[in-house]
């Protein structure tokens, strides 16, 4: 779904939408929560449609401008490392919108 190869993965948070219903692949994006803002981010976590698979991977550092609202938003998906995630730590998840509990799949 991702790779350096297909040039969609970069520094901070990387994310790849898949349709929990037929497995195809909606969206892939990262954002740069180092130099970055995390106004995109947000934005793009509250487009997420109810069904949706959602991965997320850090490459760098995932957390530097992350503010509550942000980490708020991905705890909803299913997350529960997400409010203890410093920089520069290594982080993946697996969760959904829509989800009613937390996700086993995070480390």
């Amino acid at each position: 779904l991702m790779s350096g190869v297909k040039n969609n993965v970069g520094r901070g948070i990387n994310i790849a939408l898949v349709n929990g219903k037929t497995g195809e692949l909606l969206d892939t994006k990262f954002f740069d929560m180092w130099g970055g803002d995390v106004a995109p981010l947000i934005e793009f976590l509250k487009t997420i449609q109810d069904g949706t698979i959602v991965l997320m991977a850090t490459y760098d550092d995932g957390a530097t401008k992350l503010n509550e609202e942000a980490r708020k938003l991905i705890t909803e998906l299913g997350s529960t490392s997400i409010t203890n995630l410093g920089f520069r730590d290594n982080w993946v998840f697996c969760g959904g919108k829509g989800i009613k509990t937390k996700s086993p799949f995070e480390q």
